[in-house]
């Protein structure tokens, strides 16, 4: 397992309904994002009791955001920070960023009507959005330019998180 330093945070959007991290890890687990953490020994186990998949000598993470932020803005773990995410290939972006996912679709082409799950990010995501990048960009000292959404991350081919999504740093 590499150890890495983020230097850009990916903002990104589920593309679907409000679940909670552990569904989003077994979404991903079925596209083979996972990866096998063995230490240190509490963070295992802190996996382990949130119902992540253990195996022998550690825990299967499989979600490839390292943080999900649910509708309510409660902000799940996903992947620890010093672990490379599944969320951005272009660019190297899986080993040089901290992925961040807020939950629901805010792409009016691709959701019009909200059947995937919330049209656009409601005020607590925003604000539990807003603490958490500022938090990333103090320990890690990123600069607010290189916090960014999907779409652009050169040749992403993505429109996430969707035009109903506003944020600047």
């Amino acid at each position: 397992m590499e150890m890495r330093y983020p230097r850009y945070v990916v903002i990104h959007h589920t593309a679907g309904h409000d679940v909670p991290a552990l569904t989003i890890n077994s979404y991903h687990a079925q596209r083979g994002f996972g990866v096998k953490l063995t230490s240190p020994r509490y963070l295992v186990e802190e996996y382990i009791a949130r119902g992540f998949n253990k195996v022998l000598g550690g825990v299967i993470v499989s979600i490839g955001y390292h943080y999900l932020i649910r509708a309510d803005g409660t902000v799940e773990k996903g992947r620890p920070d010093f672990i490379r995410g599944a969320h951005c290939r272009a660019q190297n972006m899986n080993f040089r960023s901290i992925g961040i996912a807020l939950t629901g679709n805010f792409d009016s082409m691709d959701n019009p009507r909200g059947e995937k799950g919330l049209m656009e990010p409601t005020s607590a995501q925003m604000t539990a959005l807003r603490e958490l990048v500022f938090y990333l960009m103090k320990i890690y000292q990123i600069p607010k330019e290189q916090v960014i959404r999907h779409e652009h991350v050169k040749n992403a081919a993505t429109r996430c998180p969707g035009d109903r999504f506003v944020f600047k740093v």
